[in-house]
């Protein structure tokens, strides 16, 4: 009897130790800044969103083509100058992703990974579409965003409420194509589009807690698009954060503007 009630008690003490512990663990990662990485940040949307977590005090952290830093392209020195850190990625080049990964650091949590970088939306007219440009645009704003996922998904899963967004478009939206033009970013678009959420499917049958969306941000005059656009970039980017806040579970695998509502594949 005496035996059975110390056994119980040191039984209750391991657990409520165990409790304290798990508390204490919590405690300390709600200490930690929130981590994110933007991938395309020098300029138009990307840079934009990187003020805007800067600002909220996120621990930033931003990639640039090695292009752009061996060019001294005057971006880059703004960079940093914010402050952020910086890694040097190309869409087309994995050996760059997967560096960009392991310099990141595999033991270094990351809370919320933006895919933004892309091409532009031109040409418009089908006549003006080639072979060549289809497959840039595709490896660069399908095949690009999903390989880096892959190779920052240790750290991903060290986050907290760990979030993955692609930057897509409406365009990528077959159901709401009802005037053509830009046949290949729409393509690439419409492939990012089915690459995010065949991976979310299949990392919710592999109980992975990792929320992944395609979100349009808006139809905003930038170089990338030739200064056209019709959406102003401050409205955009305000309701961007939101959006990025907002995001839970159920929205896996959504397509999602950038004002919260939902768009139809």
């Amino acid at each position: 009897m005496v035996l059975d009630a110390y056994l119980s008690s040191a039984s209750s003490c391991l657990s409520q130790l165990l409790t304290n512990a798990v508390r204490a663990f919590r405690q300390l990662g709600s200490m930690r800044r929130k981590t994110v990485l933007i991938v395309g940040a020098n300029r138009g949307i990307g840079n934009n969103l990187l003020k805007a977590f800067v600002e909220e005090s996120w621990d930033v952290t931003a990639t640039v083509r090695p292009k752009t830093r061996t060019e001294k392209d005057p971006t880059v020195v703004e960079l940093e100058k914010a402050g952020v850190k910086l890694l040097e990625l190309d869409y087309l080049d994995e050996a760059t992703i997967s560096r960009a990964a392991a310099l990141y650091g595999a033991d270094r949590p990351l809370d919320l990974l933006i895919n933004v970088g892309g091409l532009s939306p031109h040409p418009k007219a089908w006549q003006e579409q080639t072979g060549e440009m289809m497959v840039e645009k595709f490896r660069v704003m399908a095949v690009g965003p999903i390989l880096t996922i892959g190779h920052f998904l240790p750290s991903l899963e060290l986050g907290d409420n760990t979030k993955i967004v692609n930057i897509s478009s409406a365009f990528g939206s077959v159901s709401k194509n009802s005037f053509g033009t830009c046949m290949a970013y729409r393509m690439a678009k419409t492939a990012l589009n089915q690459g995010t959420v065949t991976m979310a499917r299949e990392w919710e049958k592999e109980g992975r807690k990792l929320t992944m969306v395609n979100v349009e941000p808006g139809f905003i005059s930038t170089r990338l698009t030739g200064w056209d656009g019709v959406d102003d970039m401050t409205t955009c980017i305000a309701g961007l954060m939101r959006v990025f806040k907002d995001i839970t579970p159920q929205d896996n695998g959504a397509l999602i503007k950038w004002d919260g509502n939902r768009i139809p594949y």
